[in-house]
């Protein structure tokens, strides 16, 4: 039979201040490294998200204007942040998170000829975007 003196080590268990300090600092080291990375990242993944809506706003209104429904028009103005759908008098603003309109178009859905039709937008980190048509009238968007 064992004792209760046997069961316990003499000596005490934990961490030293100087095994804190050094698992602390690798973590700061890490964050640091990682930190100005994901920034970019963000700044990316909106850019990303603000195109694919633009898409499917696009792919909606000329699925409107085919089905025979009031022609929807959308305008976009060159240095804002932001884009305009009208349909049927009503008007919806629709925001641009990290792109910047770079030049003047408007698009009336009800003429159907997009092909010709060019959007171009400007990130915040000195990058294009081109949105051309192609031949069924659906948008591809391409980086620049």
């Amino acid at each position: 039979m064992l004792l209760k003196e046997s069961w316990s080590n003499k000596r005490e268990t934990g961490f030293t201040l100087l095994e804190v300090m050094v698992v602390l600092t690798l973590i700061l080291l890490v964050v640091s490294l990682v930190f100005p990375v994901s920034g970019t990242l963000h700044q990316r993944l909106l850019i990303k998200l603000s195109l694919d809506q633009l898409e499917d706003d696009l792919l909606v209104l000329r699925a409107q204007a085919l089905g025979g429904d009031e022609a929807p028009v959308i305008s976009f103005e060159p240095g804002q942040a932001y884009y305009r759908i009208e349909v049927g008098g009503t008007e919806l603003k629709r925001q641009l998170s990290g792109l910047v309109i770079a030049t003047e178009t408007k698009i009336d859905f009800s003429a159907r000829n997009m092909v010709s039709t060019v959007l171009t937008f400007r990130s915040s980190q000195d990058v294009n975007y081109e949105v051309t048509f192609s031949d069924r009238g659906e948008p591809v968007i391409e980086r620049k």
